[in-house]
């Protein structure tokens, strides 16, 4: 199964593109990528590539409101880039728009991230701003790893205090999702902003060329123009990606704790010897053996 990571935050922060320089730096090493948008209301396909005339057969919404979701379905709409062979992705056709097809209803959407994590080593979720949008709370909740980019203004604080109360589910993981200052500028107050919206983890600073790109269908060729610290926001989502999962206590497996954090299993470790005091007093060795072991015992787990 692949690794499944899902970009959500305010309008105009730079999710899409974002993505597209995600899945660059994750095809490296020719792995495969799909990037698949989900947002009626701005169909991506003719935005990803304005060159190619799509037909609405190749629509992500065909697949989202079939009868039948597998493999084979998913696998016949993802469009292929010409220039990076190892990244593909889905999304609406142009002119369509939320009308189009049905509404759209959680179980049919886990299926489809389900069978698209079959095809490829890692799935970007590109998420509409609105979670009226059911795609995007699903693709949350989907996530290995999720990514949320707020533009440091009142814009994006304001935005994020009204979808966090949305997302306070446990199945949200909202704590653990990292947060990103998108399209952030000289004249930004960063560090106020970084304080009330809780921390940032990275920036993804503007650039006049990423723009241009953005604006003239070449969203994939912007990450030659990224700075030294938006090349550290998507090697920090990398790293994240490679960390291995701690291990189950019987099977070997990763295991969640009720408070939503993963923890190594239990192993017993060997008592400290008892020594005879030396001068009346006990050695320093046992002490702060015999204080680690009451500490680990107290805390219930083991480092």
């Amino acid at each position: 199964m692949s690794k499944i990571i899902t970009i959500w935050g305010n309008p105009g922060c730079g999710k899409s593109m974002f993505c597209c320089n995600l899945a660059k730096v994750l095809t490296a090493g020719k792995e495969k990528a799909l990037i698949i948008n989900a947002d009626s209301s701005t169909p991506m396909l003719p935005v990803w590539m304005p060159e190619r005339i799509l037909e609405a057969s190749a629509s992500i919404g065909n697949v989202l409101t079939g009868l039948e979701i597998n493999t084979a379905l998913v696998a016949e709409r993802v469009v292929l880039l010409k220039e990076y062979p190892f990244i593909g992705v889905m999304g609406y056709a142009a002119g369509e728009n939320p009308f189009s097809y049905p509404e759209l209803k959680y179980e049919k959407i886990r299926t489809f991230i389900s069978e698209a994590s079959k095809l490829v080593d890692f799935i970007i979720l590109d998420c509409s701003s609105n979670m009226l949008n059911f795609f995007t709370p699903t693709a949350i909740e989907a996530a290995d790893l999720v990514v949320r980019i707020i533009t440091p203004d009142l814009r994006g604080l304001n935005y994020l205090r009204a979808h966090k109360p949305l997302l306070t589910d446990e199945k949200f993981h909202y704590r653990d999702h990292l947060t990103l200052a998108g399209l952030a500028r000289p004249f930004h107050a960063i560090d106020e902003m970084d304080h009330l919206i809780g921390g940032f983890d990275g920036l993804l600073p503007y650039a006049k060329e990423i723009e241009r790109c953005g604006t003239s269908g070449q969203m994939f060729k912007t990450l030659a123009y990224c700075n030294q610290r938006y090349i550290n926001s998507l090697k920090l989502v990398k790293g994240r990606l490679e960390e291995p999962e701690p291990e189950d206590e019987n099977t070997g497996e990763p295991y969640e704790t009720e408070e939503g954090e993963f923890q190594e299993p239990y192993e017993e470790e060997e008592e400290a010897e008892w020594e005879e005091p030396d001068a009346g007093r006990t050695s320093k060795k046992y002490r702060q053996a015999k204080t680690a072991g009451k500490e680990r015992r107290r805390r219930g787990i083991f480092k």
